[in-house]
């Protein structure tokens, strides 16, 4: 009776273990098409800023102004 519940111990954690395994592997690939998507979106900025550099300094120059001014209302 001693190895039924030993093999079936070993079943129970083996099916976690594999139910572990494919979660991790769900979260690796989710992370990897992420990571795919911001490569993405940071070479579109690079080349809207190196297109229009004087229109991107004038929008970065103003949310640093907005920023500062809604820091300014914080304190």
């Amino acid at each position: 009776m001693s190895d039924t519940v030993e093999g079936g111990l070993q079943d129970s954690l083996a099916g976690a273990a594999r139910r572990v395994a494919g979660g991790v592997q769900t979260a690796a690939g989710q992370v990897q098409h992420a990571v795919c998507k911001t490569e993405g979106g940071v070479t579109e900025v690079r080349e809207v800023i190196r297109a229009q550099p004087i229109a991107s300094a004038l929008v970065v120059f103003a949310l640093g102004y907005i920023f500062g001014r809604l820091g300014s209302l914080i304190h």
